[in-house]
């Protein structure tokens, strides 16, 4: 089996590709962010690790699930807040992923694919067999964003701002998808490198 990750600023057309990926029948996709909401519920094992770090403060007395919005709260405003939070959810979204990709290996799953924004910051690399680098050009990316998400220009500058430049994603890559054009011409070329 082999092990893909994938990464990319936000607009530049993941999701399209994800949902690609998942109908060709021979991989699987797991999104990091969509993994770790999974370990916010209750009973799992960061959901356990998040009550007894931050307190019961931040559990809803109504449903018992994790406030996400009043300790997204405290941890944008706290930098060592947001440290201790990280070092409770990426190991175990790491973990679970490996377990995945030991379940879908026996599975005989052909590629397993891996989103995350921080893919290369998280250390990903160790895991990977090759990194993906979707990028689409920056006017693009926000037209995309105001239409998709309703985000001002404004927002998206600010967001635009807070990642890291393309030359990094680029030579931490081991292939770039230029997402500017047609979406089916990069899905071809997906579908030619597979």
């Amino acid at each position: 089996m082999k092990i893909i990750g994938i990464t990319g600023k936000i607009g530049a057309g993941k999701t399209l590709i994800l949902d690609h990926l998942r109908a060709r029948g021979d991989s699987f996709v797991v999104e990091s962010d969509v993994l770790a909401k999974e370990l916010y519920k209750p009973g799992r094992r960061v959901y356990t690790e998040i009550s007894d770090a931050f307190g019961d403060e931040y559990i809803e007395t109504t449903t018992s699930e994790i406030d996400r919005k009043r300790l997204a709260a405290l941890v944008f405003s706290d930098e060592k807040e947001l440290e201790k939070l990280n070092a409770i959810v990426h190991p175990a979204v790491k973990s679970e992923i490996l377990y995945l990709i030991s379940e879908k290996a026996k599975m005989g799953v052909k590629y397993f694919f891996i989103e995350a924004a921080l893919l290369i910051q998280d250390g990903y690399r160790e895991i990977c067999d090759e990194i993906w680098f979707v990028r689409a050009d920056e006017r693009i990316r926000m037209n995309r964003l105001v239409k998709s998400r309703g985000y001002s220009e404004d927002k998206c500058r600010s967001i635009f701002t807070s990642q890291p430049d393309d030359e990094y994603y680029i030579s931490n890559s081991d292939r770039v998808l230029d997402n500017t054009g047609e979406p089916i011409e990069v899905l071809n070329e997906i579908d030619s490198l597979l």
